[in-house]
């Protein structure tokens, strides 16, 4: 491949071949360029940030703008997914798309100021015009994520929903336009706070972890970048215990304790990346705060000093002459801009612009073999050339139509395995991620209720339920002695609630198996293709020998399959009992026979305490998660086997009609050859111009 290829010298070529082909025409040929042209402009490279925790995702963005656009706050702020588009000197706009049946909409006009209402979170909109927003569309420029890639392809920023949000609507929503996002782009940025760093790394609530780990094994074009952001805290953990009475003393001792707990959260995050099969992380320290600071042009007077402050306390003392440099060094922001620029202008683009060249060749190639076949065609003694052009007829007339049938055939027996082992990996996928953990949903669903009758708060309740399933059992009834009445229906529907979610947990990580699905499917499709490979090398070896013609390469189609898996739970009021028994006195004479005035005085005894007892039907509880989840499996089971099997069957009819089309053609070819031998030395003539303008148009 040439170095520095660019996207308008592949258009070039294209627009060159297309010039000879509207000369001299070959529908075949023409259409094919047409689909290298169309799949070139539509290519897109999609980066996606995402977060377990809220991590400082939107302030990082802002500081690859370099001034404030997304809402920003110490608390999840975004509430939908928003697709960055950036090119220098892009017109700024958003448009918005509403999830209520509201029109779309198109904002310029004071677009930094609207874009942070609309992309917040419902619950911190005052206006309701702001809410219900399913996603954006943001056209803003990046100030140095700019690679010289943007003009030979599209590359798409996505800042993913926050992963904090209140009420189980919101986090399952956002868990799952997560991971969709992430199971459909090229890079993820995956973010981490260093100040709650152990925490982001104990807890996957979002799946984030299984779903890049899947997708990095799987597909070997996915790139993973992890950023610990906030990074600069770390500086209080480097220098909290020095002491700084002596200022030469104290700026040494700093020196000293330079990047020490920034190496250990590298450190930590290289370990939990390897665990997850990712070998060599790539990981980036970065202070988006401070970046965005620096770059800001509009930041106010307060934040000028606090900046100020920060540079002079750990660069301008510590580094003196090249504290500028160290400075930006450790915000780590240009360095991160920089590898992902030269990651995308190299690696990236050379794959795409040279699948492009691949095919343009093959066009041209295939072009140049048909052109020199007729000539010595054309140039050998008609006797001669006659015999041999009937002799090509004649094989594919008769031998050709009996190696289509066998083609045919392997392609059904190889769609036929291929369906069954798409649906072996469906059902084993379905069983190890959903019906296999019917008891274990069972158990921690217990658990959970009973964290909650005890009064945990529910985020509590989730942990310590994840704890203790184990030691749960689902042969009999649990009694929990309480202390005080419980609300049944509060109980009943937080364990319904949370039996959605975790529901919802292994149903997501069904979805992962999505990459594994993908990958039998792309080996289905090279099984085609060698199977044609062999008809083709038998095509080849027999016209060859007669006409010198070299078979066109078959154009392998690939699809895109989604499906969808919803559950709606349903428990019965029998999975819960509450009893409260009151409290039980019986009445005892409280006189003595010696003492007269006491005669007949009595007293309460208290003989049976007041007794709140909660129970739970393990085996009930069991059946309505099985029931529930029964349906739901059956349609989409249905759904998802079906999908691979039409896909499969599209693609063996896709590949057949290739070869058809093909041999139809080619018999059109010969038989026009036949006609052109009786003219031989006319038609010779017109080949030889016809090549010649060929290689003018095509030359380098």
């Amino acid at each position: 491949m040439q170095n520095n290829l660019t996207k308008p010298e592949i258009k070039n070529k294209i627009d060159n071949l297309e010039k000879y082909f509207s000369k001299y025409k070959n529908g075949t040929s023409s259409k094919k360029l047409e689909d290298v042209k169309q799949n070139l402009d539509k290519q897109e490279y999609k980066i996606a940030v995402v977060a377990n925790m809220s991590s400082g995702k939107s302030t990082f963005i802002n500081a690859l703008f370099g001034k404030e656009v997304l809402p920003a706050y110490n608390h999840a702020t975004t509430d939908s997914a928003t697709y960055i588009y950036s090119k220098p000197n892009i017109k700024k706009k958003a448009e918005i798309f509403f999830s209520d049946g509201r029109k779309n909409i198109t904002i310029t006009e004071d677009l930094e100021k609207e874009i942070k209402q609309y992309a917040q979170k419902d619950e911190d909109c005052k206006d309701n015009k702001y809410k219900n927003v399913e996603k954006i569309d943001l056209y803003y420029p990046f100030l140095n994520l700019q690679t010289s890639s943007n003009e030979d392809f599209s590359i798409t920023f996505i800042d993913t929903p926050g992963p904090n949000s209140t009420g189980d609507g919101y986090k399952q929503k956002h868990k799952d336009q997560t991971r969709s996002v992430l199971n459909s782009v090229d890079m993820a940025l995956f973010v981490f706070d260093y100040g709650q760093l152990d925490a982001n790394l104990s807890s996957d609530e979002q799946g984030l972890w299984h779903t890049i780990k899947t997708r990095y094994e799987k597909d070997k074009n996915f790139e993973v970048y992890f950023l610990i952001n906030k990074i600069d805290m770390s500086m209080n953990d480097n220098f909290k215990d020095l002491d700084n009475s002596d200022r030469e003393n104290f700026i040494k001792q700093k020196k000293e304790n330079w990047f020490k707990h920034e190496k250990i959260a590298i450190d930590k995050i290289v370990d939990a990346a390897k665990k997850h099969g990712i070998d060599n992380p790539k990981v980036y320290p970065i202070s988006s705060y401070y970046q965005l600071l620096e770059r800001n042009d509009k930041k106010g007077y307060d934040d000028e000093d606090f900046l100020d402050l920060f540079k002079k306390q750990h660069f301008k003392r510590v580094f003196e002459n090249n504290w500028e440099e160290e400075f930006i060094k450790y915000l780590g922001i240009l360095n991160l801009e920089d590898n992902i620029n030269n990651y995308i202008n190299t690696e990236v683009k050379n794959k795409i612009l040279k699948i492009a060249l691949d095919n343009i060749l093959t066009i041209k190639n295939d072009e140049i073999s048909s052109l020199q076949t007729n000539i010595q065609t054309l140039s050998k003694p008609k006797e001669e050339a006659t015999a041999n052009v009937e002799k090509a007829l004649n094989f594919l007339n008769k031998e050709a139509i009996e190696l289509e049938k066998d083609m045919n055939n392997k392609f059904k027996i190889s769609s036929e395995k291929a369906i069954e082992e798409i649906n072996d990996l469906i059902d084993t996928a379905i069983k190890d991620e959903l019906t296999s953990k019917i008891d274990e949903m069972s158990k921690k669903a217990i658990a959970y209720a009973e964290e909650i009758a005890y009064g945990r708060e529910p985020k509590i309740a989730q942990k310590s339920a994840k704890n203790k399933y184990h030691s749960i059992s689902l042969l009999n009834d649990i009694q929990i002695e309480l202390e005080n009445h419980i609300d049944t229906d509060f109980v009943f529907k937080a364990m319904q609630d949370y039996i959605k979610s975790i529901l919802e947990d292994y149903k997501n990580n069904y979805l992962d198996v999505k990459t594994v699905l993908r990958k039998r499917f792309r080996e289905y499709e090279e099984d085609i293709s060698k199977i044609f490979r062999k008809v083709k090398d038998r095509l080849n070896s027999e016209l060859q020998d007669a006409l010198d013609i070299d078979i066109q390469n078959i154009e392998m189609q690939t699809v895109d399959i989604d499906s969808t898996l919803s559950f709606d739970i349903s428990i019965p009021n029998s999975v819960l009992d509450y009893k409260y028994q009151e409290a039980e006195y019986e009445t005892f004479s409280d006189s003595d026979w010696y003492k007269p005035w006491t005669w007949g005085n009595t007293i309460e005894v208290l003989v049976q305490e007041e007794e709140h007892l909660f129970t739970i039907n393990p085996k009930d509880l069991k059946k309505s998660i099985e029931d529930s989840m029964k349906e739901s499996i059956k349609q989409f089971y249905s759904k998802e086997k079906n999908n691979y099997k039409k896909t499969i069957n599209s693609l063996k009819d896709i590949n057949f009609k290739i070869f058809e089309e093909f041999k139809s053609n080619k018999q059109e070819e010969i038989s026009k050859l036949q006609d052109d031998i009786k003219n031989s030395e006319k038609e010779l003539v017109v080949v030889e111009k016809q090549l010649e303008d060929f290689n003018n148009l095509t030359k380098e």
